[in-house]
């Protein structure tokens, strides 16, 4: 066997219906040299006896006696890994037989990457697929975002990256500072850009893992604890309103230039309100956000890509009316 040069840790709670097949996805790795470690978060079901049905040495169980919550059980798992690449996988997903094999291929050859992730198929409770889902647009099957362009993505990207995806060069996660606390729900976003800040991402066109829908994932729990009980609107909206104020937090703590900044915070705010035009948000209300926005960030009106999505959103006719609006309100104010 080769050098083990990547670890695959499971955070699990209460999951061993869901978990041995988790586990299965791992040890179906064509890339074989790997460990793999299980963190049980001090479940209360059959959790033990679903890791020990394994006969394989490259397993290892480790249980708290107490529940030190979900990022607790995160952070513990990049503490044990000692190998040179991670990947975290929640309980519930499940990874394709090449995802090892083509991350840490791209993570060996591109020294300026902190973490590669791929295209993901969301499936359902009997792993049946739902639809594949693309965060990047590329017709490269691996693709080298800059760290730049990675943070510009992830200011307006519903999917920036999927989380089971992920395979992470350990010193990158480390020097970000791991998962934060105070950053839940969705900390991994925060995670990503702070990861972004010094490091490019890599990216492989092709599907590696199964991201399953469930009532019980953590976007469905945070939704029922603040009383939206089902899918649709109120619940796209609750999601972009969390991502909103995580990208703004990151931004308020990031050492970037001024300029860069300002860029970022005008590209978050011009996804949140396309966000909340396309749930239904009234004409006379979404005009006034716009031009409020365009005045604050005038740059936002060189971004076409986006002003081709508000287009799409708003209408062709009042978003051109909402611009010779904002654009006599430049010359009035001196901006040419």
């Amino acid at each position: 066997m080769n050098a083990i040069t990547v670890t695959v840790g499971i955070p699990t709670f209460n999951r061993a219906g869901l978990l041995r097949e988790a586990i299965e996805s791992v040890l179906a790795q064509t890339f074989a040299s790997f460990r793999l470690i299980v963190s049980d978060n001090a479940s209360d079901d059959d959790t033990p006896d679903v890791v020990q049905s394994f006969c394989d040495t490259r397993i290892d169980y480790v249980r708290s006696e107490r529940n030190v919550g979900a990022i607790g059980n995160l952070n513990r798992l990049i503490a044990l890994a000692e190998t040179e690449f991670l990947v975290l996988l929640p309980d519930d997903d499940v990874l394709y037989p090449g995802h090892l094999g083509a991350t840490v291929d791209v993570l060996e050859r591109f020294q300026t990457i902190g973490l590669a992730h791929s295209a993901f198929e969301w499936i359902d409770a009997r792993s049946r697929v739902i639809r594949r889902v693309n965060p990047v647009w590329s017709r490269s099957p691996v693709t080298i975002e800059r760290r730049e362009r990675a943070l510009e993505r992830l200011m307006v990207s519903h999917d920036g990256l999927c989380f089971a995806s992920v395979a992470y060069r350990r010193k990158a996660i480390v020097e970000a500072g791991g998962f934060r606390q105070e950053e839940e729900p969705f900390c991994d976003r925060e995670l990503w850009m702070r990861i972004a800040l010094d490091w490019d991402l890599g990216y492989i066109s092709r599907p590696l893992v199964g991201f399953r829908a469930h009532p019980e994932t953590i976007r469905g729990s945070v939704a029922a604890q603040r009383g939206v009980n089902s899918e649709g609107r109120k619940r796209f909206l609750l999601y972009s309103q969390i991502n909103f104020q995580r990208r703004m937090n990151f931004l308020d703590e990031a050492p970037l230039e001024p300029v860069k900044t300002e860029r970022l915070r005008a590209l978050a705010a011009l996804q949140l309100l396309v966000d909340h035009a396309s749930s239904g948000l009234p004409w006379s209300e979404a005009a006034t956000r716009l031009a409020k926005l365009a005045r604050t960030y005038p740059r936002i009106l060189l971004r076409p890509k986006l002003w081709r999505l508000v287009v799409a959103q708003l209408g062709g006719r009042r978003v051109r009316s909402a611009l010779r609006g904002v654009s006599i309100q430049h010359r009035r104010l001196g901006h040419g």
